[in-house]
């Protein structure tokens, strides 16, 4: 059914109240109970939300994706050594062994000093008991401290290597990392490179674990030179800044205003206009990731204003073929979608935006297909019809149809979520959907309930578990027996 010439005839069927919240409670009409449902952001607003959608909307899947692919803690490995070999390697250090090290990094001898560091460098990166030992317990970030504060660049490069792969640990370790945090941000405005670099790692690595070590980074004064990293020509500098900069604005305590003080906008505008790498690109995407999923939309619908839609639109293709490297700019348009529908207008108005999310919705890389489905449930959550009518003539509804019934079930549900939002926008917009395919006369339950059996959400397998006992297993058995002796 082709809705172009339509628009009229929809907005005078349908209404859709104010999305300003009532100035008084009330209780939510059911346009905003609809869209409190399904237009989701990718952050959680609360405990209690975080806890429900941590067991009812597959954020195992996109938690797993977002944190192990592209923003967990880094290790830094010494890759001469290491590019021929996958295997991680495992030092099982004995005390002496420990104490032969803290000799080599007490030498007179540079060399030998410098070599000590790279040799607890690569032991960091698996810990024996015995190193963890001397992390947590010994002199181990003392020494390193003392190497920090040297004159020697080589040194303060080797210890800052040696920090980074120690906050790569549990939380004791970064406890411990967190004492060179004075002597890191220093570095990010030395004139040298590599020690700019492995100081934004580490300060990257830290702010991951937890908000107050964020607290104590920005405390500190991290952010105004972190962000004057942006502006360096060096690529890996500017994906090392950005992965630092990420970790930093997560959480809903992140001080955004700040970063803005600092001329973040700006600087990740520039990126996007100006950069064809695509690891820059993503990791630029991860920052705006943290950034849209502002609670006010403050910070948002400022970049919106400042024209970053075009600029993330422009980047789809390229990364489409890429896999993970696209899921934080999915991301952020889902982030975008999430919040008024003006955020949506600035979306939809890209020529090249829905064409594109045709393409990334049938991606093959399920993480990709999986988020990108997201964005659709957030878009297709408007309360204006005009938006629908550009999803329906972009030819949305046969590749949603056909992922919602042909498709394992978590990606079968993301799909799902668009139709239903369509659906409940009234009966016109119900008519066009395939109800025959949607909902066959055949609909296979048992299969889909086994299907959902097998799934990593715990509530649904619960639930499916249920069904199959009570329709199909002993207890639906008991009561058919019932039945048919009663008839008999």
């Amino acid at each position: 059914m082709d809705f172009t010439n339509n628009k009229n005839d929809f907005e005078n069927t349908f209404t859709f109240e104010s999305s300003s919240p009532p100035k008084q409670p009330a209780p939510p009409s059911p346009v905003e109970a609809h869209k409190a449902k399904y237009k989701r952001n990718s952050l959680p607003r609360n405990a209690e939300e975080a806890r429900q959608r941590r067991i009812e909307l597959d954020a195992q899947a996109r938690r797993k994706h977002r944190d192990q692919l592209i923003t967990t803690k880094r290790f830094k490995h010494n890759l001469e050594e290491y590019k021929d070999d996958d295997a991680e390697p495992e030092y099982n250090l004995s005390q002496k062994d420990i104490e032969k090290l803290k000799s080599g990094l007490n030498n007179v001898n540079r060399d030998a000093r410098l070599s000590s560091l790279q040799d607890l460098s690569k032991y960091l990166v698996d810990p024996s008991d015995i190193l963890r030992q001397f992390v947590i317990e010994g002199d181990c970030i003392e020494i390193l401290i003392k190497f920090l504060s040297s004159i020697d660049p080589a040194e303060q490069l080797q210890a800052t290597w040696c920090i980074t792969n120690i906050a790569a640990g549990p939380k004791e370790f970064v406890q411990k990392a967190s004492l060179a945090i004075p002597y890191l941000i220093p570095f990010l405005e030395r004139e040298n490179i590599p020690l700019q670099d492995q100081a934004a790692w580490a300060i990257g690595n830290i702010a991951i674990e937890s908000s107050e070590c964020r607290e104590l980074l920005r405390k500190n004064g991290v952010l105004v030179p972190l962000i004057k990293l942006l502006d360096s020509k060096d690529v890996n500098l500017i994906q090392t800044a950005c992965f630092a900069l990420s970790n930093l604005a997560r959480g809903p305590n992140a001080n955004l205003h700040e970063f803005f003080a600092a001329g973040i906008n700006n600087r990740l505008i520039q990126h996007l206009e100006t950069d064809e790498s695509f690891e820059v690109v993503s990791e630029v995407s991860w920052v705006l990731t943290y950034i849209t999923s502002d609670d006010d939309n403050k910070y948002t619908a400022q970049l919106l204003n400042e024209g970053i839609a075009p600029l993330l639109v422009k980047h789809m293709r390229p990364l489409l073929n890429h896999g993970p490297l696209s899921l934080p700019l999915v991301r952020t348009f889902g982030n975008i979608a999430s919040g008024p529908d003006t955020n949506t207008d600035h979306l939809i108005r890209q020529p090249d935006f829905l064409p594109s999310m045709i393409q990334y919705i049938q991606s093959d890389c399920r993480p990709v297909k999986k988020e990108s489905l997201w964005v659709m449930s957030n878009i297709t959550a408007t309360r204006r019809p005009e938006v629908l009518v550009k999803v329906f003539n972009a030819g949305f509804i046969p590749i949603l149809s056909n992922i919602a019934t042909h498709t394992n079930f978590d990606i079968r549900k993301e799909a799902a979520y668009s139709l239903v939002n369509i659906a409940s926008h009234g009966v016109e917009f119900m008519k066009s959907l395939p109800h025959q395919e949607l909902l066959p006369e055949n609909v296979k339950g048992i299969d889909a309930i086994e299907t959902a059996i097998l799934t990593e959400d715990e509530s649904l397998r619960n639930a499916a578990s249920r069904l199959m006992d009570k329709y199909f297993g002993e207890e639906f058995s008991e009561q058919m027996q019932v039945q048919i002796e009663e008839t008999t």
